[in-house]
This record gives structure tokens, C-alpha cells and sequence, in this order.
């Protein structure tokens, strides 16, 4: 398997001043993709397990019965996954494709994580050994002119990863995506739906603790980049969901007062007592949701598969 290689053109000295800016900010932040190096990636395989982490007991089905229906469309077709991560969303997706079909598709998996590539590549070459594979090593948001295509192709961007990113971010993400579009490309979008709260709230606190120590991951990560002595113990894991913007929120909040120093940095990172860093977020949606941003983003919504609950949704939009 090829793997294309441009997250080293980011550079270590760019990853550090993104950690640094975002640490001075206030509130203090860490952005979400620092939460996948191979320990993270390896907790969020757990997670995805968990009894109370519903979106992939939803999610899978509806991949299988939306695969189905776009069989008669994926000859002699790219398929791309943003974020792919491991191997098991794309998987189900390509057990309902025909053998015959499959011969004719070359599978682009795009991440972050050179490691996941390698490790889901190696999984598919065998499960599938008469589909090409073609690995790109980006962040999507980065370089999403980077993913090249002659053939028609299929963006698949699964698991609600979406909802990771702010409104407005989202926004700029779908314009990007669009202008490299051709006109007999599609997206496949996954948009966890708003539901109950309580469901929601116990799906990223799980009784298990293991978000928890994904969650904390993050600031081994910053660790490594910024060589800073957090430590995850000091701090407790937090998340809610926040009404006013359809938005489940994950912090880390400070167990006492601390300065966290790095013989990179002039000054320290003081936090306060209760202070809280913001890791991540992940946007619930309604239809309306759905419609307004694929209106803004200039892209027709051809069709949202849903499941019997409407808990999430896999959105399919094209070029106008």
C-alpha cells in the first residue's frame, strides 16, 4: 500500500505554536486532533465498544443498509475516508459492495495518524486483497486539496466527526470540500442526531472510565510536542451537554492551582483551581441542521438515511 506522506510538511514548530496559542487562550483550549497519537487512537477503539457509546450500535446498521443502496453506484469509484482511523465503519460499508465492485474501487483512508493507515491497511489488504489502497497522511482540514481524483469519488466522512468541529468551522470544512468536488462526486456525511440528554451525557461519561483516560491522553500529547509536566492526574474529566449550543462539551478541570512549565516556553501556564482546559466538542443535529448547511455550503442534499430512533443520520450530498 502507498501512503502519501504530508503531515511532516506541518512540521514540529507549527504544532507547537497551535498548542502554545490555544493554552494562552482564554478559556484555555487543546484541539481535538491532538487526542489521536497511537495510545488515544487505541482508547477510542474502546470506547467505541462501551455499552454506553450508542453511535456506532446505531451508526453500523445504517451503514450496511446505506451501502446497499448506493451498490449500483460504486464501479470504477474512489472512495475516501476522512478521519478513517481503524477499519471497522468502512469495513461494513464494503461487505455490501459485490466482489465484482469492489475490484474497480481504490480506497483512500485520510488521517492524522500515520500508524492507523498502516494498521487498518494491512486489516483490509487481507480482507479484501482485489481493492486497491491508497493511504493519505493529512489532516482533512488542512489538506483537502491534497486528495487528488479523476475517477468519480465517494467522500465518506463517518462517525459524526463533523460535530468535533465549531458552526463555523464546519461551514468552512463543506466550502473546502465542495471546491474540489467534481460533479459526479458525492459525500457521505454521519451527523449524530439530538436525543435524549441523559443518553448523550452517558456516553461520554462512561462508567468504565475509559473516556476519561482518553481524554486526559491529550495532555501526554502536549507533553510530547511542548515538553510540558502536566500531569493527566491533576486534573478530573468533565463533560455535559451544553442546550444553548446542541453541543456536547468535554473539559479537563484543574484538581488544585499549578504552573506547568517547558524549557520551551519564556513564561509558565498557570491554571487555577477549577479551571477548566476545553478538548472537545461534538454537535448533536436536527434535519433543519442538516439542510442549512448543506444550503450554505453551496452542495444539494440528495437524501438523508436515518435510523428507526432518528438517533443519527448519514447525509448524502452533491454538487449543485
Amino acid at each position: 500500500m502507498i501512503i502519501e506522506d504530508f503531515m511532516s510538511e506541518v512540521g514540529e514548530t507549527s504544532i507547537r505554536e497551535k498548542l502554545v496559542a490555544c493554552l494562552k487562550s482564554n478559556p484555555k483550549t487543546l484541539p481535538c486532533i491532538f487526542f489521536y497519537d497511537q495510545s488515544g487512537s487505541e482508547l477510542f477503539e474502546k470506547i467505541t465498544k462501551l455499552e454506553e457509546y450508542y453511535p456506532p450500535k446505531i451508526e453500523i446498521p445504517l451503514l450496511r443498509s446505506t451501502a446497499r443502496e448506493f451498490n449500483g453506484e460504486l464501479k470504477d469509484c474512489d472512495i475516501v475516508e476522512l478521519g478513517s482511523g481503524d477499519c471497522s465503519k468502512i469495513s461494513v460499508f464494503l461487505d455490501e459492495v459485490p466482489e465484482e465492485s469492489r475490484q474497480t474501487i481504490v480506497y483512500y483512508p485520510v488521517d492524522v495518524s500515520r500508524e492507523a493507515i498502516e494498521k487498518s491497511g494491512r486489516t483490509l489488504q487481507k480482507k479484501y486483497p482485489e481493492m486497491g489502497l491508497h493511504g493519505i497522511n493529512a489532516d482533512f482540514l488542512e489538506h483537502i486539496e491534497k486528495i487528488r481524483g479523476k475517477r468519480k469519488r465517494l467522500f465518506c466522512f463517518f462517525g459524526s466527526t463533523i460535530g468535533n468541529l465549531t458552526e463555523a468551522k464546519a461551514m468552512e470544512f463543506l466550502k473546502n470540500l465542495n471546491s474540489v468536488m467534481n460533479k459526479k462526486d458525492r459525500l457521505l456525511l454521519g451527523m449524530d442526531m439530538v436525543k435524549d440528554i441523559d443518553v448523550i451525557e452517558r456516553a461520554y461519561n462512561d462508567s468504565q472510565g475509559i473516556t476519561a483516560r482518553f481524554n486526559k491522553n491529550i495532555l501526554k500529547v502536549t507533553n510530547s510536542h511542548l515538553r510540558t509536566d502536566f500531569n493527566p492526574d491533576d486534573f478530573e474529566h468533565v463533560a455535559f451537554f451544553n442546550k444553548a449550543y446542541s453541543r456536547l462539551e468535554m473539559h479537563l478541570r484543574a484538581k488544585m492551582d499549578m504552573e506547568v512549565t517547558s524549557p520551551l516556553l519564556k513564561e509558565s501556564i498557570i491554571l487555577k483551581k477549577g479551571e477548566m482546559i476545553h478538548t472537545e466538542n461534538s454537535h448533536k443535529y436536527t434535519s433543519g441542521h442538516i439542510r442549512k448547511m448543506a444550503d450554505a455550503a453551496g452542495l444539494f442534499l440528495a437524501n438523508i438515511y436515518t435510523d428507526e430512533k432518528k438517533w443519527f443520520s448519514l447525509a448524502e450530498m452533491v454538487k449543485r
